[in-house]
């Protein structure tokens, strides 16, 4: 009888095991999938970037012509400070708040928003180098949105903001007598955007003919 009761217990032991392993395969799942990670693409930058500036409309004024007849005129007092320069054939001349300092410009063109041609004397006796130095630092002090377009040793070419919200363009350019290191002699051509060509050739177009004139000997 105990032989019976022994092979009955046996025999549940068992039916449980293999049930118990029938419920532990039913519950195994297989491992989840993980997706690999992909960069997102930006729908926007990710570091700010400032829209650009914006400026007033230009005068409705026609644009400054490449190729203009010149005349020639003189600058300075002698015998000292005496220099020949080309300005075009027929701008009027102007004086400005500055001695021995004369803006030239069409006739018939507003005195703002245009394009103009500026001469003057300096006597700072400083060098080219150093008074383009000194005209950056002036610019960037006075005025809103100054960019250096082009630099060099004895030139500089700036936009910025004027006072009426223009864009203006403005070259400046410094000589120096035969024999000298200080510069005596200053130009500058300024206008609009549509001018930047004209004002190209105008510049180069006045930088050749000027010319300090030889001190005349005392009779």
């Amino acid at each position: 009888m105990r032989v019976r009761w022994i092979g009955l217990t046996l025999a549940l032991a068992l039916i449980g095991a293999a049930c118990g392993y029938g419920f532990g395969t039913l519950d195994r799942h297989e491992p989840a999938m993980i997706e690999r990670a992909e960069p997102v693409p930006a729908e926007s930058p990710s570091i700010p970037v400032d829209p650009p500036p914006t400026f007033a409309v230009d005068i409705a004024y026609p644009a400054l012509p490449t190729r203009l007849p010149y005349r020639t005129h003189r600058l300075g007092d002698p015998p000292f400070f005496l220099w020949r320069y080309a300005a075009p054939l027929g701008w009027v001349r102007s004086t400005t708040d500055q001695p021995q300092e004369y803006r030239w410009r069409p006739p018939d063109e507003p005195t703002e928003g245009g394009f103009s041609l500026r001469v003057k004397i300096v006597t700072q006796r400083l060098t080219p180098e150093q008074m383009v130095e000194q005209k950056v630092a002036a610019m960037e002090s006075t005025y809103e949105d100054v960019e250096i377009v082009d630099r060099d040793e004895d030139e500089v070419y700036f936009t910025y903001r004027d006072g009426l919200d223009h864009q203006r363009h403005n070259m400046f350019r410094w000589f120096t007598a035969p024999g000298q290191t200080a510069a005596s002699f200053e130009m500058s051509v300024s206008g609009r955007a549509v001018d930047v060509p004209g004002l190209k050739s105008l510049l180069e177009h006045v930088a050749v003919s000027v010319t300090k004139l030889p001190v005349t000997p005392a009779r």
